[in-house]
Protein backbone atom coordinates (compact mmCIF):
# COMPACT_ATOMS: atom_id res chain seq x y z
CA UNK A 1 0.00 0.00 0.00
CA UNK A 2 3.01 2.39 0.82
CA UNK A 3 4.57 2.06 -2.62
CA UNK A 4 1.07 2.65 -4.37
CA UNK A 5 0.32 5.75 -2.40
CA UNK A 6 3.79 7.26 -2.63
CA UNK A 7 4.27 6.40 -7.07
CA UNK A 8 0.32 8.09 -6.75
CA UNK A 9 2.22 11.02 -4.61
CA UNK A 10 5.30 11.14 -7.45
CA UNK A 11 2.84 11.44 -10.49
CA UNK A 12 0.61 13.98 -8.46
CA UNK A 13 3.73 16.02 -7.60
CA UNK A 14 5.47 15.56 -11.38
CA UNK A 15 2.45 16.56 -12.94
CA UNK A 16 1.59 19.94 -10.78
CA UNK A 17 5.37 20.49 -11.30
CA UNK A 18 4.36 21.00 -15.35
CA UNK A 19 1.95 24.19 -14.21
CA UNK A 20 5.14 27.47 -14.64
CA UNK A 21 3.00 28.61 -10.84
CA UNK A 22 4.15 25.61 -9.17
CA UNK A 23 7.44 24.55 -11.35
CA UNK A 24 9.90 25.77 -8.20
CA UNK A 25 7.79 24.63 -5.20
CA UNK A 26 10.09 21.38 -3.33
CA UNK A 27 8.11 18.19 -3.30
CA UNK A 28 7.10 19.06 0.16
CA UNK A 29 5.75 22.40 -0.93
CA UNK A 30 3.36 20.72 -3.11
CA UNK A 31 2.12 18.09 -1.10
CA UNK A 32 0.79 20.35 1.30
CA UNK A 33 -0.64 22.69 -1.62
CA UNK A 34 -2.18 19.21 -2.97
CA UNK A 35 -3.70 18.49 0.21
CA UNK A 36 -5.67 21.78 0.48
CA UNK A 37 -6.43 22.21 -3.06
CA UNK A 38 -9.03 19.74 -5.15
CA UNK A 39 -9.34 18.62 -9.08
CA UNK A 40 -12.75 19.78 -10.60
CA UNK A 41 -14.41 18.40 -13.83
CA UNK A 42 -16.36 21.29 -15.94
CA UNK A 43 -19.13 20.37 -18.49
CA UNK A 44 -18.93 21.75 -22.11
CA UNK A 45 -20.91 25.39 -21.02
CA UNK A 46 -20.80 24.69 -17.44
CA UNK A 47 -19.97 28.18 -15.67
CA UNK A 48 -16.83 28.28 -13.37
CA UNK A 49 -18.02 31.74 -11.78
CA UNK A 50 -20.03 35.01 -12.32
CA UNK A 51 -19.13 38.12 -12.94
CA UNK A 52 -20.43 39.67 -9.72
CA UNK A 53 -19.65 36.84 -7.26
CA UNK A 54 -17.07 36.67 -4.33
CA UNK A 55 -14.17 35.82 -5.34
CA UNK A 56 -13.40 32.97 -3.10
CA UNK A 57 -10.79 30.80 -5.17
CA UNK A 58 -8.12 30.90 -8.23
CA UNK A 59 -8.09 28.04 -10.87
CA UNK A 60 -5.20 26.58 -13.42
CA UNK A 61 -7.16 25.22 -16.10
CA UNK A 62 -5.25 21.35 -16.24
CA UNK A 63 -6.83 20.45 -19.53
CA UNK A 64 -9.83 21.83 -21.64
CA UNK A 65 -10.67 25.42 -22.05
CA UNK A 66 -12.09 28.12 -19.88
CA UNK A 67 -13.38 31.20 -21.68
CA UNK A 68 -13.38 34.80 -19.31
CA UNK A 69 -16.68 36.54 -20.69
CA UNK A 70 -17.03 40.13 -19.96
CA UNK A 71 -21.10 41.78 -20.02
CA UNK A 72 -21.19 45.03 -21.00
CA UNK A 73 -24.19 46.89 -20.43
CA UNK A 74 -27.05 46.65 -23.04
CA UNK A 75 -24.57 45.06 -25.42
CA UNK A 76 -23.24 41.32 -26.13
CA UNK A 77 -20.84 39.74 -24.13
CA UNK A 78 -16.89 39.96 -25.19
CA UNK A 79 -14.59 36.97 -24.69
CA UNK A 80 -11.73 38.81 -23.16
CA UNK A 81 -9.20 35.50 -23.12
CA UNK A 82 -9.59 31.89 -23.75
CA UNK A 83 -7.44 29.80 -21.42
CA UNK A 84 -6.11 26.55 -21.66
CA UNK A 85 -3.61 24.30 -20.19
CA UNK A 86 -1.42 25.80 -17.79
CA UNK A 87 -3.50 29.43 -17.20
CA UNK A 88 -4.63 30.78 -14.58
CA UNK A 89 -7.61 32.63 -13.32
CA UNK A 90 -9.05 34.10 -10.64
CA UNK A 91 -6.01 34.57 -8.97
CA UNK A 92 -6.69 38.28 -7.86
CA UNK A 93 -9.50 36.57 -5.34
CA UNK A 94 -6.54 35.40 -3.62
CA UNK A 95 -4.66 38.59 -3.12
CA UNK A 96 -7.68 40.72 -2.64
CA UNK A 97 -10.84 38.41 -1.92
CA UNK A 98 -13.01 41.15 -3.98
CA UNK A 99 -16.20 40.04 -6.64
CA UNK A 100 -15.39 38.49 -9.67
CA UNK A 101 -14.78 40.59 -12.68
CA UNK A 102 -15.69 38.96 -15.15
CA UNK A 103 -17.34 35.05 -15.72
CA UNK A 104 -15.28 32.13 -16.37
CA UNK A 105 -17.23 29.39 -18.61
CA UNK A 106 -15.83 25.64 -19.97
CA UNK A 107 -16.09 26.01 -23.75
CA UNK A 108 -15.17 22.60 -23.71
CA UNK A 109 -15.09 19.76 -21.04
CA UNK A 110 -12.88 21.02 -18.96
CA UNK A 111 -10.57 20.12 -15.47
CA UNK A 112 -9.76 22.48 -13.10
CA UNK A 113 -6.84 22.41 -10.21
CA UNK A 114 -8.84 24.84 -7.48
CA UNK A 115 -7.55 26.68 -4.44
CA UNK A 116 -10.15 28.41 -2.09
CA UNK A 117 -8.87 31.66 -0.16
CA UNK A 118 -9.40 29.57 2.72
CA UNK A 119 -7.47 26.58 1.83
CA UNK A 120 -4.61 29.46 0.79
CA UNK A 121 -4.95 31.04 3.95
CA UNK A 122 -4.45 27.43 5.72
CA UNK A 123 -1.38 26.65 3.61
CA UNK A 124 -0.03 29.89 4.16
CA UNK A 125 -0.03 29.31 8.20
CA UNK A 126 1.27 25.68 7.68
CA UNK A 127 3.75 26.10 5.58
CA UNK A 128 4.29 30.85 5.26
CA UNK A 129 7.81 29.90 2.51
CA UNK A 130 5.43 27.69 0.63
CA UNK A 131 2.94 30.33 0.55
CA UNK A 132 5.16 33.23 -0.12
CA UNK A 133 6.86 31.52 -3.35
CA UNK A 134 2.82 30.84 -4.50
CA UNK A 135 2.32 34.71 -3.53
CA UNK A 136 5.36 35.52 -5.40
CA UNK A 137 4.24 33.66 -8.89
CA UNK A 138 0.37 34.84 -8.64
CA UNK A 139 2.04 38.77 -8.33
CA UNK A 140 4.16 37.71 -11.22
CA UNK A 141 1.04 36.27 -13.04
CA UNK A 142 -0.54 39.86 -12.41
CA UNK A 143 1.95 41.68 -13.70
CA UNK A 144 1.96 39.64 -17.06
CA UNK A 145 -1.66 40.39 -17.48
CA UNK A 146 -1.35 44.36 -16.54
CA UNK A 147 0.98 44.97 -18.76
CA UNK A 148 -0.88 43.01 -21.41
CA UNK A 149 -3.55 45.41 -20.59
CA UNK A 150 -1.45 48.23 -21.15
CA UNK A 151 -0.03 47.16 -24.25
CA UNK A 152 -4.01 46.69 -25.79
CA UNK A 153 -4.87 49.71 -24.76
CA UNK A 154 -1.77 51.66 -25.51
CA UNK A 155 -2.79 49.91 -29.64
CA UNK A 156 -6.51 51.22 -29.29
CA UNK A 157 -5.60 54.36 -27.96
Amino acid sequence: MTTEKSSISSAIRHNIRQLELFSTLLDDDIDILVRHAKIRSLDEGATLFLEGDTGEFFAIVIDGQIDVVKQPEHESPVVIASLREGATLGEMAIIDHETRSATAIAVVPSTIFELSSNSFDELVEISPRCGVKVIRKLASVLCDNVRRTSDIVTEIA
